[in-house]
Parts: structure tokens; C-alpha cells; sequence
């Protein structure tokens, strides 16, 4: 499958991501940083995706040829281009993060997760938005309780305390310990969200357990996620 790249866009301190593409590199996984969308020979072309070309580490790569990408960047930021000169930096973090949007959402292979406008890599939701869609899909949910105060941002949701269970969706694969129905309601959420790559978190272990929050970043160091993905890429 070396033939057939598996391309992962990620930050260069990503060491989750380095992780994988290491482990998997004879069958084709390749690290694709912000910098590498500054070397030409990068082709987009509507209407017409597989004549669309990839610039990985100096080396063309026609989209016909991709094995599938892994997204696990929302956008492209300013300081992850320190090559461009500081004035121009925003701009072109911004003009990259959109050709980066059409390219891969018209790509044909798969793409975990694709892009959703504003972002690379699925929804970015809060954590009430989440809620919002396991009440929908009726899965149970944890009480989500957020204060705020006049002129003061949103604040950021708690991390899911250390007694939460998680399972990770990749594809159709729900990877890690739980009950049957907490794997359903998993797998439900990512369809759900049109995520093919996804770490729920419930409150306990047991088949009443409440939904109580999302990654949408897996740890692709884990070898058990890493096996999934590269079986979800064909």
C-alpha cells in the first residue's frame, strides 16, 4: 500500500500524529504539515477532483493515487508558517485554510473527518451543541450547566473528568471497553455529526450512562485507533 498514500494534516508538534505515520509508513502514511502548502505544484481542480495534486515533502502526489487523509487541524494558524514573512501571515494562513477546505471536501478517497466551513476537520461545537445532538439522536445526556457574565467570552468546556469512559469511533469500529448500548450511542453520535473519526466520553460504564462530551482529535498514537484508521482507508 506504500503506493497509495495515506496522507495525515497535522502541526509538526504533533507527536500523536508522528506517532502514527511512523508506524504505518510501509503502508503509506505521510505527514503533511502547513508548510508543505507553501511548495509548488498544488493543483485543485473543480468539477474535476482527480486531477487534484498533493505537494508532500517536495514530492507530487496525484489525488487518484491517495489511499484517504486524516484532518487534525481546524485551520491553518499564522505561527504554524513562520517561512512567510510576519505581515503577510494571517493572510495567508487564511487563503491556505480555504484552498485546503475545497480540496479535500472534493476529494473522492476517504477523508477523516471532512471539513465543515469553518473547519478542516468536522464541526467545531461547544459543548451544548453536542448535547443538543444526543437529545435528538436520544441518547442520554449529562446536565450541561455554563455562566456567564455580561462582555465576557464564552468559556471553555471542562475536560471530561478522569472517571469518564471512552470509546472511539473510526468507520464503523468503536474501539475501547463498554457496554453495547454506550457503543451504539457512540457510533450514532459520529454518524450523527458526520464524523468518521471520534472520541465520545460517558459518565459510567454502564448501559445508562450519560454522554458528557467529544474529541474530535483521537489519539492516533494508540495502536488499537491506528490499526482501525488504516482498516478505514482500504
Amino acid at each position: 500500500m506504500a503506493d497509495r498514500p495515506l496522507l495525515v494534516l497535522a502541526d509538526e508538534r504533533d507527536v500523536a500524529a508522528q506517532a502514527f505515520v511512523e508506524r504505518h509508513r510501509a503502508q503509506g502514511a505521510r505527514l503533511l504539515l502547513p508548510a508543505d502548502l507553501s511548495r509548488p505544484g498544488w493543483c485543485h481542480r473543480v468539477g474535476d477532483p482527480a486531477a487534484s495534486v498533493a505537494v508532500v515533502a517536495g514530492g507530487a502526489i496525484p489525488a487518484s493515487a491517495l489511499r484517504g487523509v486524516i484532518t487534525r487541524l481546524a485551520a491553518i494558524a499564522p505561527a504554524q508558517l513562520p517561512h512567510v514573512a510576519w505581515a503577510d501571515r494571517d493572510y495567508v494562513a487564511s487563503e491556505m485554510s480555504a484552498f485546503l477546505g475545497a480540496w479535500l471536501s472534493a476529494l473522492a478517497c476517504p477523508v477523516l473527518n471532512r471539513p465543515v466551513v469553518p473547519s478542516l476537520s468536522g464541526p467545531v461545537w461547544r459543548r451544548e451543541q453536542w448535547a443538543r445532538l444526543a437529545l435528538d439522536l436520544d441518547v442520554p445526556v449529562a446536565p450541561v450547566r455554563l455562566a456567564l457574565r455580561p462582555g465576557m467570552p464564552t468559556p471553555a468546556p471542562p475536560p471530561p473528568d478522569a472517571a469518564c469512559v471512552r470509546l472511539d469511533v473510526v468507520g464503523r469500529a468503536v474501539i475501547g471497553p463498554g457496554h453495547p448500548r454506550l457503543r451504539a450511542h457512540a457510533r450514532r453520535l459520529a454518524e450523527g455529526a458526520g464524523m468518521a473519526l471520534l472520541g465520545v466520553f460517558f459518565d459510567a460504564e454502564d448501559g445508562n450512562a450519560r454522554f458528557v462530551g467529544a474529541d474530535r482529535w483521537p489519539d492516533l498514537s494508540d495502536r488499537s485507533i491506528g490499526d482501525a484508521v488504516m482498516d478505514s482507508a482500504p
